[in-house]
């Protein structure tokens, strides 16, 4: 800080000019219901690159709203709550029922002219995009019973490690049997697949000691599916199409778990 004084008056500080100064600026849209693609449409402004971060860049993210699912981000083939994006990045925003709003902040490093990116969000127009998928899972919770949740949104107790002791799902009548799942064990082939909206559990209250779903053309050539479990001792694992999510320890029960239908 550079110090100045006054006669007669106390010392006030002044910040030090720098050329290095993040700045950031946001903005809220709302979107309705639907699946939209993200993109930075290319520019002659350079990226700058600070500590393996390029700028300008911009964070999307969904704004908590009582009563509705938060707006999801597909990016890398990751399902996400925030998503990131810089120089020629796409990602696929996925908006639950109702209109919800999203969260665009603009970062600019530097105190040089640099402007923010410029981001072009549009739906996915008929021809490209894969009809929607509608699923709503129900966990059975050690204590708890039967709990049901929105694709994407973790199942699990409340503040507590109870395990996962069954689940089922429900579609939407066009997927039907199209999506299966099973409990994985040692090898890919110890298990039967179950179809949707049938049961999987291993019975007399055991906990589920995985879990892997996939699913089954003609809608595998336009979807993939995407889960993760959590594990009392050994934390998060992500999965996707068919492949199993177990814990490499024994005896580690499973007591949380998302899973969601998106497009290819």
């Amino acid at each position: 800080m550079a110090m100045t004084t006054t006669t007669g008056m106390l010392a006030t500080a002044e910040p030090e000019p720098t050329a290095d100064r993040l700045r950031s600026s946001a903005q809220v849209i709302v979107l309705p219901e639907g699946t939209y693609i993200a993109a930075v449409r290319p520019s002659a402004q350079r990226p700058r690159v600070i500590n393996g971060v390029a700028f300008p860049a911009a964070q999307l993210s969904s704004v908590p709203q009582p009563g509705t699912s938060p707006i999801r981000f597909l990016q890398k083939g990751a399902l996400e709550s925030v998503a990131w994006v810089a120089a020629a990045d796409e990602v696929v925003i996925s908006v639950p029922p109702g209109p919800a709003p999203l969260l665009i902040t603009n970062y600019i490093f530097g105190q040089d002219i640099q402007s923010c990116v410029d981001l072009e969000i549009r739906p996915l127009s008929p021809a490209a995009q894969a009809p929607p998928v509608g699923l709503r899972l129900f966990a059975t919770i050690q204590q708890v019973g039967e709990q049901a949740f929105a694709a994407g949104e973790w199942a699990a107790a409340e503040d507590a490690p109870f395990w996962i002791e069954g689940i089922r799902v429900e579609t939407s009548p066009a997927v039907g049997q199209l999506l299966q799942y099973r409990v994985p064990g040692s090898t890919a082939t110890d298990a039967n697949w179950t179809p949707a909206p049938g049961s999987l559990g291993l019975g007399g209250g055991r906990p589920l000691s995985g879990v892997a779903f996939r699913l089954m053309p003609p809608l595998a050539n336009s979807h993939r599916v995407i889960y993760a479990a959590r594990f009392l001792r050994h934390g998060e694992i992500e999965a996707a199409d068919g492949e199993p999510c177990r814990s490499p320890q024994p005896q580690d029960p499973l007591i949380a778990l998302r899973v969601a239908v998106v497009p290819r």
